[in-house]
Formats: structure tokens, sequence, C-alpha cells
């Protein structure tokens, strides 16, 4: 049996001490490609990340967590996108059954949540679902908190920037052709550039203000009482408590055991600290995985995994106001929708290629010492007959009548440590199940016969029995494992550009250029071109500027497409 998941919110405990919420010293601006979106489409974003002034942080996540979210805070989907230099961009997919109605992109990192929501960036969004009648229904009250409006900052049409085309209008699938200088009559610093072109009528520049009430005190005492989080200086990472199950007691110093399952299979173990927490540092893999937690040998004879959520689950309370569309929206979203519509029936098939056998990958700790293939001897009653009867690096001794693993090698310290037992990569630390495996289930036994140092621990040597169907040899796991479909990193994506189109295919694309991260020449320039689609209309370019202080201007110029 196993237990089902539990997500822990408990209370902060460093060293003894209880912490209450702080301010995390980082901040994100968020620029989206544009602000009015139909369901099924895919949002594109770019993100920096900034230390607020004063703060003495100096090690910043590497992983943000973006999501879309309902105005009641419920989230409707969201990634984990990698952070370098400061940066991150990427895209999430709206899915195709939301209703139409406001809602809001939220980003932030995971040393963000010691703060709380009020500390995250919000960007409201509109989105358009034709398909469906239902329209969001208005919320009021209990709006999060005041430092929330801050989290919306002013964006102007500076003009530190001169953008411009060769011409203000086209046909559809003409060439476009930008130019943008530095304007050196005004000095200013900037940390970033994303440029997109877009429906005019899908983009808005107001300034959010975020109206308080009596409700917004509550929502912020929610965000203080939970576990301290640490900054993802390394990338992904999976946190939370070791307990007793019947008492609800921690169980310090005990070793907790993550395996990666399936694709990328790896393996790390460490130990709880004093109030029974633990942090796993996870590889940059993208896409879902499996992971299996279990507990070490542990002074709980029913050990409890809590596992804290990866995603920011404290309540939230946002306005969203009567969803309106102007009459330029409304002519807007129904010419998007019906570009969306089209896409579906005008889906590019990519050509199969021939097919490439799967390949055995090679495990966490690389080519094993010794390898036992089962199928290379005749089929003995017991696993423990192959060790002790076969010229293997592994035999199973007894001390005071339990059975034990050692690893033989040359190391004169291989004796002082326990041999890491796994199945499938999964560890098992109780010998009597791995010697009562039937053999016929075993494809081979990988041994490594020195120390081996893997997170937190040192081993004496590794002994991996690898299953014949990937099942773990029918053996019963540790009553206190769980496992966790878990997301790594988002997938990257671009828009798909016009070029990947065959000549007879309608060109769908609502968002016509998107660049997150627009990069200058020495001198201050970039030439940009990209085609245009078949839907005539009135288009603008975007270019959003972050300077060093966190602050977005903008610069637009319009142009049309002719029918």
């Amino acid at each position: 049996m196993f237990l089902v998941l539990a997500l822990s919110d408990h209370l902060t405990v460093l060293n003894g001490r209880q912490f209450q919420a702080i301010q995390p010293g980082e901040r994100v601006v968020l620029i989206c490609d544009r602000n009015l979106y139909i369901a099924g489409e895919r949002l594109f974003f770019s993100a920096f990340l900034q230390i607020a002034d004063g703060s003495a942080k100096t090690d910043q996540g590497r992983v943000l967590y973006c999501e879309i979210i309902s105005p009641d805070g419920n989230k409707i989907t969201g990634d984990k996108y990698l952070i370098e230099n400061s940066f991150a961009s990427g895209s999430v997919a709206i899915p195709g059954d939301i209703i139409t109605g406001t809602y809001y992109l939220r980003a932030y990192t995971r040393f963000m949540r010691n703060a709380g929501p009020s500390a995250y960036n919000y960007t409201r969004i509109k989105i358009v679902n034709a398909n469906r009648s239902e329209v969001q229904t208005q919320t009021d009250g209990n709006y999060l908190s005041d430092s929330l409006s801050r989290s919306f900052r002013a964006e102007n049409r500076g003009g530190s920037f001169i953008v411009s085309t060769d011409k203000p209008g086209y046909s559809p699938r003409d060439t476009v052709n930008i130019t943008i200088d530095r304007n050196n009559t005004i000095v200013s610093s900037f940390k970033g550039l994303s440029l997109s072109v877009v429906p005019e009528s899908s983009v808005s520049f107001q300034t959010e203000i975020i109206p308080l009430n009596d409700g917004a005190e509550a929502a912020n005492d929610q965000s203080e009482n939970r576990v301290f989080n640490y900054a993802e200086t390394r990338g992904l990472s999976v946190a939370g408590k070791l307990v007793d199950n019947a008492t609800g007691n921690v169980l310090p110093y005990t070793r907790v055991n993550l395996s990666v399952i399936g694709k990328g299979r790896d393996f790390m173990a460490v130990q709880t600290d004093s109030a029974g927490l633990f942090f796993f540092s996870l590889p940059d893999y993208t896409g879902y995985r499996d992971l299996f937690l279990c507990a070490g040998r542990a002074s709980s004879p029913d050990p409890k995994i809590l596992v804290d959520n990866d995603f920011c689950t404290v309540p939230v309370h946002l306005p969203t106001g009567t969803f309106t569309l102007t009459p330029q929206e409304r002519e807007t979203a129904y010419n998007m929708a019906v570009n969306v519509q089209l896409d579906t029936y005008f889906k590019v098939d990519s050509i199969p290629g021939d097919p490439v056998e799967a390949e055995d990958e090679q495990a966490f700790y690389g080519k094993p010492d010794d390898i036992l293939y089962i199928d290379d001897y005749i089929q003995l009653p017991t696993l423990e007959e192959y060790f002790n009867g076969l010229p293997t690096l592994v035999r199973v001794r007894k001390h005071k009548g339990e059975k034990y693993f050692k690893v033989i090698g040359p190391q004169a310290g291989l004796n002082n440590f326990d041999p890491l037992i796994m199945v499938d990569q999964v560890a098992i630390d109780d010998p009597s199940k791995l010697l009562g495996i039937n053999p016929a289930n075993i494809s081979r036994i990988e041994v490594i016969n020195e120390l081996y140092a893997k997170g937190d621990e040192t081993f004496g040597g590794i002994i991996n029995i690898i299953s014949r169907h990937g099942d773990f040899a029918g053996i019963d796991l540790p009553s206190s494992g769980i496992f966790i479909r878990y997301a790594f990193l988002a997938e990257e994506s671009q828009p798909r550009a016009s070029s990947s189109l065959p000549p007879s295919f309608p060109d769908t694309r609502n968002t016509l250029f998107w660049d997150p991260e627009l990069e200058l020449s020495g001198e201050g320039h970039a030439e940009v071109s990209f085609a245009v689609s078949d839907t005539p209309g009135r288009y603008i370019i975007v270019l959003s500027s972050v300077n060093l202080k966190g602050e977005v201007s903008r610069q637009t110029i319009p142009f049309e497409v002719h029918k």
C-alpha cells in the first residue's frame, strides 16, 4: 500500500524557531505578447527577475513559476521555466474548455512565496471562448492587499527607442521590415527588450490599480503561517517534512530517498534536519516525470512523508468587474477565434522518421563494475543462492538473525557504510524483501563495488536489481513511499513562423512576431523582418523595455494589413 500524496502547508521552523512571512528580496517584471486571447491559444511572455533595493540577497532563484489563475485564486494552468541571467521566457497553453472572462497571469519564484501572494507579479488578461456561452461571474470584496497594487507598475509610452517600418500598409503575406534605434537624446539604461506584433485591439496599456477593503489583512495572514521556502539557486526542488503517521511528531536525522522513474532515471538521498524537513535539488528535466519518495530506516515504524506544493496554494481574491469587450475588441476577438478554429483544420503534419529502437538508459551511477545476467545461469530457487553461489561482488551475510548485503571491493572503508540496495533504481532498505523476489522476474543485477556519495549520503557500494518488465519485480515497495506525477520545466516553444506553412494553407497566426529578448547591436540598432498573416486589419508593433529599476515603458507603431 502507498500513502496518498500529502501536501503540507506547515509553519516555518528553522533551528527550533518559527518564522513569519518575510520580504523576498526578489521581484518579477512580466511582459506578455498581448492581453486578449482565445481559448486554446498559447500565451507568450518574458520575465525579468530583479533584486529589491537594499536587499543583501545575492543568490537568485533559477526557476520561475508562471500560471493562469481565476480571480478567486484557482489555478487554471501553469508551468515552470528556467531563469538564466535573471531572465526567463516561455509560453502557457490556455485550456480549450476555459470559459470567457477575466483572468490573471501571475509569476513568482519559490523564495518569493515567503512574503506571500502580494509579492507576486499579476497581469490581467481577457480570454474568450467562442465555443461556450458561459461568461465568468463578477466578484467583489476581499482583495489581496495594498502591496498588490504596487506590483502593477505604470506603463508609459516613453521615447528611449525609435521604431519605424518600411511602409504604413501591407498586403497579406507581405514582409514587414522594422528598424529599431536607441534615441541618443534620451539617456537611459535598460535591463531587457521584448518585441511583439499583434492585432491592435488585443493589447492594453492602462495602469492596473487594485481596490482595497477589510478582507486584505485576513488574506495576508494566511500567507504568513507556512513553511520557509529556500531559493532555488540550483534549479527545481522538492521539499517537505517527515513525520510519524500515528503521533504527527517530526522525524529528524532520517534519510529520505527520491527516485526519478522512467526516462532520465535518477536517484538522490538527503537527511532530514532537526525539524524533520528535507530538500532535494532536481535535474533540469522537461515535461512530466514520476517521482517516488520513501523514508529510510526510521525510528518510527510508520513514517509519513509530507511534500510541499510546488505551486502556491494560499487563497487570493482578485477583482474582475463585469466582463466587457469594446467594439474593436469584439471584432478582433472574432477574427482571432476564426483563426484558432481554422488552425485546428490545417495542422501541419510532420513526416515520421524511421523508428528508433529503444535503448536502456544508463543509470545515474554510470557503468557498473559488475553485471549478473540471470539468464546466463541455470535457474536457482532464491536470489540468495545467486549471490552466494556464483562469482559475484555481493554476498549475503547474517548478523543476530538478520540477513544483510555486503559488497566486496578493494577500498578499506567499504565495510563502514551500508550499500545502497535498489530495485529499478528505487531504494529498498529491507533486505528480506529483496531476498524474497522471484529470480524469474529479474533481468540482471548491476553492482558498484566502491564507496559512492549521492546527495548527503555515502554508501558502501550499490546493488541495483533490474526487473524484466520495469515493474519492480513484483516487490512490495516501502509503505512510507509516495508516487508523485511531477512537472519539471516547460518545453521550449515559440510562435509558429509563416515559413513553416505549406503555400496552400491559410496563415492563421494571431501573434505575427514575438521576440522575448531582443538584442541590439553595439550601436543600439536592430532590424527585424516578419511576414504578415492572411487576416486583414490594424496591427501594432510593441517594443517593451524594462529599465534597471524594473519600470516598463513601451514604444508602439501601428500598421495596416489590407484586404
